[in-house]
């Protein structure tokens, strides 16, 4: 998996992002039943469970992570990394972005990796991407439902990570990835990332890189582990100067 660098994260986090309880779905509303679905899954009350209606005053941060990483590279593939429970199973959401950014390549979407998305989805690039060319990993942490103790005034945090990957050298090189726990090397990088969401460990590593905390040579392990699965990426820093890192701007849009 060598043969795989990273050369560009842009992130978009919103803090506040507003949900509605799930309990007020009309009877017949088309997240009705998948609300009872994900509450039966999760060994919860459907009442306890928040929606995150579309078009509501959350900010959409999977287009404005798409957005703030540029123009530069929309002719090469996109991956789309979205979780199930998902409301738009037939890919609506990946068409607009499409439409909306204006994006030129290929275009795939990756479901079902839960809280590994941001992690083992290098195993799919690495034979997805051709040789010489580059994507884009859209690596979206925006939930259709939360559970309750978000907040009495139902906010939690949504998050996305457009990550540019190259099949070539580049700042970050991608070393391996897998499913379960960390082993040998893995478990001895010099930087551990933890998390339980597919964004947490591109948002530490971001941070991270912003303060100058990850060197040349240095080894970084990003580790998700939620309440579903576990999964870690390694990654070793060759030109982390040349890592370009973008944050693109929610305030005033909630």
């Amino acid at each position: 998996m060598a043969d795989l660098s990273i050369t560009a994260i842009a992130v978009a986090v919103c803090d506040e992002a507003v949900y509605r309880p799930a309990a007020l779905l009309a009877e017949g509303h088309e997240f009705r039943q998948l609300a009872q679905g994900v509450a039966q899954q999760a060994g919860t009350a459907p009442e306890s469970l928040r929606l995150l209606p579309a078009g509501g005053q959350t900010p959409d941060v999977s287009a404005l992570a798409l957005g703030a990483l540029g123009a530069e590279h929309r002719a090469e593939p996109l991956f789309l990394v979205r979780s199930g429970p998902l409301s738009d199973p037939y890919g609506a959401l990946l068409a607009r972005l499409v439409f909306e950014s204006g994006w030129e390549g290929e275009d795939v979407g990756i479901t079902h990796l839960d809280e590994l998305g941001g992690t083992v989805v290098f195993d799919l690039l690495r034979w997805a991407i051709p040789d010489g060319c580059g994507g884009t990993a859209l690596i979206c942490d925006d939930p259709l439902f939360a559970e309750d103790h978000a907040g009495a005034a139902g906010r939690s945090r949504v998050a996305a990570a457009a990550v540019r990957v190259l099949r070539g050298p580049g700042a970050l090189r991608v070393l391996d990835c897998g499913e379960g726990a960390p082993a040998p090397p893995a478990d001895h990088a010099e930087h551990r990332l933890h998390g339980t969401r597919p964004g947490d460990g591109w948002i530490a590593l971001r941070d991270a890189v912003a303060r100058q905390h990850v060197k040349n040579g240095d080894r970084v392990l990003i580790h998700t582990r939620g309440p579903l699965r576990e999964g870690w990426l390694l990654i070793e820093a060759v030109d982390i100067t040349g890592l370009q890192l973008l944050t693109a701007d929610t305030s005033g849009t909630v």
